[in-house]
Parts: structure tokens; sequence; C-alpha cells
């Protein structure tokens, strides 16, 4: 079965195939939501029904959940050992989660067909401010869904890419807020001393921003550190959509990326060279 835009977008509020008309507005307002906050929420922009159709395709492949449990660092891509310790760099925070990849998911699927609209890569680049914003063409990250279940929280951290295009399908039943602090370093200040009381317990500055099912949310996450609270309890699980853009075409991510947030290279994956 095949999903248009008007099967899964509500286009009475959120106009996306008309962005030179009713949808100027609604860019707009995302530009500035962005710069003022950082983040801009979008809520029932996915509709309910396509919600239900995404959720249960989710649920279909929960058993192939990629888990993966240990530490992570909020600064990732930096070599902690090039810092004293108790630097931030070197700081790290509980992380647990898993992740159900895009080759779980057949390409004419709804989760899969709204990634590969042509008309929300637009609205992206145009509400992003991002007029070369490629979807990311890895097989397994490009379109992926992060699984919480009880007692999985997931680390305070900076996105290496500078947003992040993200839509809540479930709820867990108690936990799982998702919380940031906006703008907190930027490329010409690091504010090493805040990121390391934030990571220290300080919870000055931190937001915590309400998602439904349906929620779509644009975050510069570059530069805004966040994190999700722990599930209480779950049943049901949380289920976050992630979908992956880069400013470079046809983008692959490298091995040790795949590594990092899988816990493990994927079934049958062949390195790359």
């Amino acid at each position: 079965m095949g999903y248009s835009l008007a099967d899964l977008v509500d286009l009475e509020r959120y106009p996306i195939d008309d962005l030179n008309g009713r949808g100027a507005g609604l860019v707009a307002s995302c530009i500035r939501a962005i710069r003022e906050t950082a983040i801009c929420h979008l809520p029932g922009f996915v509709r309910a029904e396509a919600i239900d159709i995404i959720r249960d395709e989710a649920l279909a492949q929960h058993p192939r959940t990629y888990w993966n449990s240990g530490q992570r660092r909020a600064y990732s891509w930096r070599d902690p050992a090039e810092h004293p310790p108790g630097h931030p760099v070197g700081m790290s925070t509980p992380n647990s989660i898993g992740t159900i990849t895009t080759d779980a998911f057949t390409t004419d699927s709804a989760f899969v067909s709204l990634f590969n609209l042509p008309e929300l890569t637009a609205f992206l680049r145009a509400a992003l401010n991002e007029p070369d914003l490629h979807p990311v063409a890895c097989p397994y990250l490009a379109a992926n869904i992060k699984v919480m279940r009880q007692g999985c929280q997931h680390a305070w951290h900076f996105d290496q890419n500078v947003s992040a295009v993200t839509f809540m399908i479930q709820n867990a039943r108690r936990g799982g807020h998702y919380e940031y602090v906006p703008f907190l370093r930027d490329e010409d200040d690091e504010n090493y001393d805040r990121v390391g009381q934030l990571l220290s317990g300080d919870p000055t500055g931190v937001k915590r921003e309400p998602l439904l099912p349906g929620s779509f949310c644009l975050f510069r996450g570059r530069r805004s550190i966040h994190r999700v609270t722990e599930v209480v309890e779950g049943d049901p699980d949380r289920l976050l959509a992630v979908f992956s853009y880069h400013t470079v075409e046809n983008h692959r991510y490298r091995d040790s990326t795949m590594h990092a947030v899988l816990g493990r290279l994927p079934d049958g994956y062949v390195a790359r060279s």
C-alpha cells in the first residue's frame, strides 16, 4: 500500500505542500522559534491515523530492536585524553536505549514513506534555513525508531548534526520526558563550566518539552544539550522516530557511529573501506 502526503501529514494545519502560499507563515514561525528557543514543536503534524499505522509497524518490528546500554559522553566526538581528568568532555551519564533500524521497514511502509516525501524535505530545508539539506542515505539509521522500555534513559548529549528532526509515536506510562538546555554552547564558547555543572546534577536552565503522539520537533541539538529522563513505568514503551539529514548528499555514517548508536554493527553489515 502506498501513502500520500495527505495520508500522513495534517495539511489543513500544516500546509507544507504550499510553502510559497499558505505555508509561508508556517515556515516563518518555525525559523523564528528555532532562532529564539532552539526548538520548533509542531503538535499533531503527523495525522492521528498515520501515527496508529506507524505505531503498529514499529511494534511488529520490536523484536529486531538493537539494545545498547552503558555510559555516554555529552561530547561523543571529542577525545577525553586531550583534556584533564574531570573535564566535561570526559564526563558521562547513564544511557540505555533501543533502536529499530530503517531496514526493518519496507519502502512502502507509512514510516519510510513519510521520510521519503520530497515535500517534507523541502519544508525542512525552508524551516531549518538549510537549503542544502538532504536525507541521509544510511540504510540503517536514515529513519529509525528509538525504543525506551522501563528503566531506559537517554543520556545528556550534544548532536553532531546541526539539527535534529523527530516525531513522537508513543509515550511511556510514566517518565521518559524530553529535557534540554537551549544554546548551552556555540562554536566560539563551549561554556565548559556550565556544562560540567549540569552533568554533575545541577538542573539550572533545564526545560521540559511535553510531546504527544504526532508531535513533530525540529531542534538545534548541536548547540543545545538534551536528554530523555528515565522511563519509570513502561508498558507501553516510549517510541520516538528520528529522521536524519545532512548537508552532504548521499551521506552515510561511519562504522564507529553505527557501533556507538547500536552497540554493535548491524546484522549483515559490510564495513566501509
